[in-house]
C-alpha cells in the first residue's frame, strides 16, 4: 500500500492507493486509491474498498463503478427490451422517468436505502397516486437488483422501503368500489341514451360494441372486417392496438395481452344489424373521401380510414360523462374498461356462468370480474327473495 499527500485548495490531505484483485468483469486490475484526512482514514477507507471488491465481487472498471441511475436505468431498458411489448416498454419508461426525477445524475453506489426512501416520500409530498408510487417502486428495484447481477452494487437501497398508505375517509369506507367498477343495468340504459343524444361520428359504434362483447378498448380498434364472421355471428379476436402519443400515421397494431386474450366472442341479431349499417355509413364515407383513405380494412376509424386510437376513445367518454353527471346526476367515472365490467354484469344476469364469462373476456385471473360477479349474484339473490315475497306474500300474511 502506497500513501502520499494531495495538495488541495483547502489544504492538504492523504491519498492511499494499492493494486486490486482481477476485475470480475473485464479480467483485469487496476490500482485503487482512497483518500482521509488522515494517512489511517486514508488506508481504513482504501481497505473498505478492498474487502467490497473481494467479498462482493463489485468492478473495478471506473465507467461501472460511477455509473449512475440514468445510465443504469437506460442500460437495464435496453437489456429487458427484446422481452417485452411496446407497450410495457413504455410503461416502464414512464416510470424510470418519474423515479429518475430525482436522483438521475447520482452514481448507483452513493444511494442510500435512505436516499430511496426519500424519493418515495417526496413523490408522495409531489402529489404522484398511490398506483404510480408503487409502480415506479416495482421498477426501481427491479433496476437496483439488475445492478446486482452485474456486481455494480452489493446490496439494493430499495429493500425495506416503506410506501405511504392511503388513510380511509369515512366516504371511503362507505362508497361501494365494486358498484363504482361497473354501470348496473339502469345506469346503461340513461348512458347509451346520451350516446344516442349528444353522440360524435361512431360513438354509437364504439359504445355499443364495447358493452355488448366484453372487447378491450385496444382489440376493438384493432378489429378489421376480415375478423367478423357474419354467418357464424363470431368476432375473431388476435391483435390490439398500440398507440400512445395518438397520432393517426404511428399506430401499431400488437399481438394481445395474454394468450387466453385470443378468443372468439358470439353476437345476436342486434350487433349484426348495428355492424352491417356501421358499414354502409363507413363505405358511403370511403366514397367520399377515395383519394385519402387509408385502406386497411379497420372498423373504427377516423374520416380518412385511418384507426382511432385508445386515447380519442378515452376523450370521448370523458365528453359524455359530462352529460350524464349534468342531466341525470349519475357520478361515476366514466372510462373505456367500465363498459368490460359492466359486460361482466350483463353476463351475470343473464345466467353466464363465472368460466364462461372469463372465457368470453379472454381472462385468465381476473380480481375485478370475480368482484363484479359476485357482487352481482349477490343482488340477483336478494331480488328474488323480493320477487317471491312481491308475488307470494301474501299467502305468507293469510
Amino acid at each position: 500500500m502506497n500513501f502520499r499527500k494531495v495538495e488541495l485548495k483547502k489544504g492538504y490531505i492523504w491519498e492511499a492507493t494499492e493494486e486490486a484483485p482481477k476485475d470480475p468483469v473485464t479480467g483485469k486490475r487496476k490500482r485503487i486509491s482512497a483518500r482521509g484526512k488522515t494517512k489511517p482514514e486514508a488506508k481504513a477507507n482504501l481497505q473498505q474498498k478492498l474487502k467490497e471488491i473481494t467479498e462482493y465481487g463489485l468492478t473495478t472498471d471506473p465507467q461501472q463503478s460511477s455509473i449512475t441511475f440514468e445510465n443504469l436505468a437506460n442500460d437495464w431498458l435496453i437489456t429487458h427490451k427484446k422481452n417485452m411489448k411496446e407497450s410495457a416498454q413504455r410503461s416502464r419508461e414512464y416510470h424510470v422517468k418519474r423515479f429518475g426525477k430525482y436522483i438521475a445524475k447520482i452514481p448507483v453506489r452513493n444511494i442510500t436505502g435512505k436516499a430511496y426512501q426519500n424519493v418515495i416520500d417526496q413523490m408522495h409530498k409531489d402529489g404522484y397516486s398511490f398506483n404510480t408510487i408503487y409502480a415506479a417502486h416495482a421498477v426501481a428495484k427491479n433496476i437496483f437488483k439488475q445492478a446486482i447481477l452485474w456486481d455494480i452494487i452489493k446490496s439494493s437501497p430499495a429493500e425495506g422501503a416503506i410506501m405511504p398508505k392511503k388513510i380511509e375517509t369515512v366516504e371511503d369506507i362507505e362508497k361501494d368500489e365494486v358498484l363504482e367498477s361497473y354501470l348496473e343495468t339502469d345506469e346503461l340504459k340513461v348512458f347509451l341514451k346520451v350516446v344516442d343524444v349528444h353522440m360524435l361520428p361512431m360513438d354509437d359504434s364504439i359504445f355499443t360494441l364495447l358493452a355488448f362483447t366484453g372487447m378491450r378498448v385496444g382489440e376493438l380498434l384493432a378489429l378489421k372486417w376480415s375478423d367478423i364472421y357474419f354467418d357464424t355471428k363470431e368476432i375473431s379476436i388476435t391483435k390490439t392496438m398500440f398507440n400512445i402519443d395518438g397520432k393517426k400515421d404511428e399506430y401499431k397494431i400488437l399481438t394481445p395481452k395474454t394468450k387466453k386474450s385470443i378468443r372468439k366472442i358470439s353476437f345476436d341479431d342486434n350487433i349484426s344489424k348495428l355492424l352491417k349499417n356501421h358499414k354502409n355509413i363507413q363505405n358511403q364515407q370511403k366514397m367520399r373521401n377515395r383519394y385519402i383513405w387509408h385502406e386497411a380494412d379497420f372498423i373504427i376509424t377516423r374520416e380518412d380510414g385511418f384507426p382511432m386510437s385508445p386515447r380519442f376513445i378515452h376523450y370521448r367518454m370523458k365528453r359524455l360523462e359530462k352529460f350524464l353527471r349534468q342531466d341525470y346526476g349519475i357520478k361515476k367515472k366514466l372510462h373505456p374498461h367500465i363498459l368490460r365490467h359492466t359486460h361482466t354484469s350483463m353476463l351475470t344476469e343473464a345466467g353466464a356462468d363465472l368460466r364462461a364469462i372469463m372465457q368470453r373476456l379472454g381472462h385468465t385471473d381476473a380480481k375485478t370480474t370475480l368482484a363484479v360477479y359476485t357482487h352481482v349474484t349477490e343482488k340477483m339473490k336478494s331480488d328474488t327473495a323480493d320477487k317471491l315475497g312481491a308475488v307470494f306474500g301474501d299467502l305468507i300474511n293469510r
